[in-house]
């Protein structure tokens, strides 16, 4: 019940602070324009019925799948907001709660699926395709890319209050070995060419190409201490996982 109450008076506090001018949030990004990106959602999530509540975001794939990564799914529900620029303020809210939560089997993997009520398409709500199973082997090096989510400019800056993007390039995962340890296979990298790349509060956004038809090719999993120092974000990789995305949603092309 407290949580329940602090997730009311969070959305009011942040909604009546709306007019407030902020910094940047996806390091180097751009603040999106209305009706685009209209796949990505919001999520409000907390770790216990006492602690904090978190911003994170998901990705619409199918009008009742939204994928995400684990770390959102900690309580026994989130609050999930569709179709609206601001994480907290969406255009239709959902309460989600555990059972429809499909985390994968693999707990080293933080890919998770979220089944939420059925959602009708229009021009503030939309999904994003997945690659079909024919291009797995696709690791869209240099593609024109954008990752987007509402994480803060730096390590414990102030909430967000508007969806950024900022577009980037996939770089392998051996160019990727430079700055960390060696990633496994199904996680991909991009650039932190310009100091662009996420930080707090972009876990579970999405990392989409923009070459032909805009195609989710990752979910963004933080991994940077310092959001702004120039270093590739890590994400999941998405052709890595469609079997299993077809197994647990029927989502496939």
């Amino acid at each position: 019940m407290k949580l329940v109450v602090t997730l009311l008076i969070l959305t009011f506090l942040i909604s009546a602070s709306a007019k407030k001018k902020v910094r940047a949030r996806i390091a180097g990004g751009y603040r999106v324009q209305p009706y685009t990106m209209t796949y990505l959602v919001g999520i409000l999530f907390a770790k216990s019925h006492q602690s904090k509540i978190e911003l994170g975001a998901g990705t619409i794939i199918s009008n009742q799948w939204v994928i995400t990564v684990r770390d959102v799914l900690i309580y026994e529900f989130i609050e999930v907001h569709f179709g609206s620029r601001r994480p907290w303020w969406g255009y239709r809210r959902k309460r989600v709660y555990s059972q429809n939560f499909y985390l994968h089997y693999d707990k080293n993997r933080t890919l998770a699926l979220v089944k939420v009520p059925y959602q009708k398409f229009d021009e503030r709500l939309d999904r994003v395709r997945i690659p079909p199973y024919k291009d797995w082997r696709n690791r869209y090096l240099g593609y024109r890319t954008a990752i987007c989510g509402w994480g803060n400019g730096k390590v414990g800056d102030k909430a967000p209050d508007w969806l950024r993007c900022a577009v980037v390039a996939p770089i392998s995962n051996k160019e990727c070995a430079k700055y960390y340890p060696p990633l496994q296979y199904y996680e991909m990298c991009t650039s932190g060419v310009d100091n662009k790349g996420v930080c707090e509060g972009d876990v579970g956004g999405s990392v989409v190409s923009l070459v032909g038809k805009m195609t989710l090719i990752g979910v963004i999993n933080l991994r940077p201490d310092n959001c702004s120092g120039g270093w590739p974000s890590i994400h999941i990789r998405i052709n890595d996982h469609l079997l299993w995305i077809k197994s647990v949603s029927g989502v496939s092309y």
